[in-house]
């Protein structure tokens, strides 16, 4: 059971490592998205590159935010039902869905990887007057899958063990974020 406790840690470390270097990244876009507004609108002298820039920085946030959105539990859903049941009970339905959400993230993985070493592969460049490459702006897709994959099954290994032993794996990050105790 180390060696389990061990991987879940190390995924669900990494996952917050990469959450908090996004998030810090985050500002840095809004740094460009002010400074793009300024140019364009206080200056009338906008830059070729700057929104396209901006959107490629933002699907990057959104794509390596997978795994730490995971691990927080902070996807949207509608739990009135699932916010009613036992532990043991949320773990025995996240363990029956959990193979679909390693099937997409396999496919996201597989197609995402594919098309980032198709780009890289032809040097595929943007139809922009600004015309970077491609490939670096796709490596965050296939990246992001594999977090968010490394972080399903953590999570699927935290289900199990629920379900086997009635208490958790490692004290639970959400209650840990949000000063609860886990139940």
């Amino acid at each position: 059971m180390f060696i389990v406790r061990s991987a879940v840690r190390a995924i669900e470390s990494l996952n917050n490592l990469i959450g908090s270097v996004t998030a810090v990244g985050l500002l840095l876009l809004i740094a460009l998205v002010v400074w793009e507004v300024f140019l364009r609108y206080g200056i009338n002298a906008p830059t070729t590159w700057g929104n396209e820039l901006i959107t490629y920085l933002f699907a990057g946030y959104v794509l390596l935010g997978g795994g730490y959105t995971l691990l927080h539990r902070d996807h949207v859903a509608m739990d009135i039902i699932y916010s009613q049941l036992s532990a043991r009970k949320k773990a025995i339905l996240d363990v029956l869905t959990a193979a679909f959400v390693l099937v997409y993230c396999l496919v996201l993985l597989q197609q995402t990887g594919i098309m980032t070493y198709e780009a890289w592969e032809t040097e595929q460049r943007a139809g922009t007057d600004w015309g970077p490459p491609l490939y670096p702006v796709y490596a965050a897709m296939p990246i992001g899958a594999f977090l968010l994959l490394l972080q399903a099954v953590a999570k699927l290994f935290r289900d199990l063990y629920t379900i086997f032993t009635g208490a958790d794996l490692l004290p639970d990050p959400v209650a840990d974020k949000h000063g609860e105790v886990a139940l």
